[in-house]
């Protein structure tokens, strides 16, 4: 069964490791004849068309599809990845950190797989190690040993229809990331406890799903679950009454016993309910999206919203531009004896903004134009700029996590711009290379709260897949 296409087809370059925006925009199903790049989701992949030895197209092949009888309906498959990237600050949260920051950090990943008619079993380790970064490392930079997927399938197949039944310990990644990634930016990425139904029927694909958030814990092996965390929802995908577009409609819930914002810390029950209508018609693709969340903070009411959108035009010229435009807006808390409004983005992709990361998806409003050109295939630049703002004056500032960094200082809504530029390189089918380069300045929020300077940001990683 094929997913729904994804707005643009995946590159090497994308699936063997650029920015994870483009990982996502890049995800797609399927087997084509020439070897299919390498998905933000390893489980995703499928080497079953590699019976056919006439179809491997490179010497890493042989370890995509080891069969273990004589028909091969019985198979092993191994894979990995190793990603070295390096992260240079000037003048860290805004003059309030350490004037200057270099952090190495390494990635490495490897899996396996056996596949069998109705079965199949996944194993993926993970060693996350970071050098350099002020104060040591966070926690999704650092987990020197563990298990990030163990999980089982019950694999039904029939024309025009496939059931999945999965238990254990998998990755989630839904839409385009806003609120389920696998936080592909940062070191250490994301998986969950638990069990999900995968169905697809024809054209219209459901994801259901219960499970636990996994705690990253930097020693070995010791990776358990977030305490006391519920994770559960149901997220459907049907073609679109637009032509060559699809629309997504999902209900998540999320439960956490200790939930802190700039309002305080309490229990939060959080129910997200959600569509995204996305699609191309002609040289135009869409992205549109809206959530409303309800539930309680502690024994205040809960409600908040976000509508997001993406759009761009490619334009008839040379290096084949696309200029895209991003508008997005998320509610903020009011303040005390109000519904507690504060926009939760639950499980983000680890780049909302940007590779920097400073800013997170909660009380903002922002306009994002980008213009991206592919001067010779195996490359492309995006150049960018992100102007951003609080959407409520009497909430503060956010990370990417979702945790309150800067308190209300003042009546300044104004945070302030960043400019950057991200050149994507395809090295072949399992390279991908990438620099970013980006300056945030600051604006009257971020002067009141009594930081100084403008802050500068380098990016730069190589990825090798297999």
């Amino acid at each position: 069964m094929r997913r729904p296409p994804a707005l643009k087809p995946g590159s090497p370059a994308q699936s063997a490791g650029a920015t994870e925006a483009a990982a996502l925009a890049g995800r797609g199903e399927g087997r084509p004849a020439a070897p299919p790049p390498y998905r933000l989701l390893r489980a995703d992949e499928d080497y079953r068309y590699l019976r056919d030895r006439g179809r491997r197209a490179g010497f890493l092949d042989v370890l995509k599809y080891i069969p273990l009888g004589p028909r091969g309906r019985v198979a092993l498959s191994f894979g990995g990845e190793t990603r070295q990237r390096l992260d240079w600050f000037r003048n860290l949260d805004w003059g309030a950190g350490p004037p200057r920051s270099l952090s190495w950090m390494q990635r490495y990943m490897f899996h396996a797989e056996l596949r069998a008619p109705y079965f199949r079993a996944f194993a993926q380790v993970k060693s996350g190690l970071e050098t350099g970064r002020p104060g040591g490392p966070r926690a999704i930079d650092r987990d020197d040993f563990d298990f990030h997927q163990a999980f089982a399938d019950f694999d039904l197949e029939r024309p025009g229809l496939r059931l999945i039944v999965r238990a254990g310990r998998h990755e989630l990644a839904f839409g385009s990331g806003r609120l389920v990634s696998p936080r592909e930016g940062p070191n250490v990425r994301r998986s969950f406890d638990g069990v999900s139904v995968i169905l697809s029927v024809r054209r219209v694909h459901a994801h259901l799903f219960v499970t636990r958030p996994v705690a990253t814990v930097p020693g070995v092996l010791d990776d358990g679950w977030e305490r006391g965390q519920w994770f559960a929802g149901a997220y459907l995908t049907v073609p679109s009454p637009l032509r060559g577009g699809h629309v997504d409609v999902y209900a998540l819930y999320l439960d956490r016993p200790e939930a802190e914002y700039h309002r305080g810390r309490a229990h939060e029950r959080r129910l997200s309910l959600g569509t995204r209508w996305f699609g191309a018609a002609g040289r135009l693709d869409y992205n549109v999206e809206a959530v409303l969340q309800t539930g309680r903070f502690g024994a205040a009411p809960l409600l908040a919203w976000t509508v997001a959108s993406d759009t761009g035009v490619r334009l008839p010229l040379p290096w084949d531009p696309r200029l895209g435009l991003r508008l997005d807006v998320a509610s903020g808390d009011r303040g005390p004896g109000r519904p507690f409004g504060t926009f939760s983005a639950l499980f983000p992709k680890g780049s909302y903004f940007g590779e920097d990361a400073l800013v997170g998806p909660a009380n903002f409003l922002d306009a994002h134009p980008m213009l991206t050109l592919t001067p010779v295939e195996p490359l492309s630049l995006t150049l960018d700029w992100v102007v951003l703002g609080r959407y409520s004056l009497a909430d503060g500032l956010y990370n990417v996590p979702g945790e309150p960094t800067i308190a209300d200082p003042g009546g300044a809504r104004f945070v302030g711009h960043r400019a950057g530029a991200t050149l994507e390189a395809e090295l072949g089918r399992h390279v991908g290379f990438v620099v970013t380069v980006g300056r945030f300045f600051r604006g009257p929020f971020l002067a009141q709260a009594g930081r100084t300077r403008d802050v500068d940001f380098l990016a730069t990683w190589l990825t090798l897949k297999f």
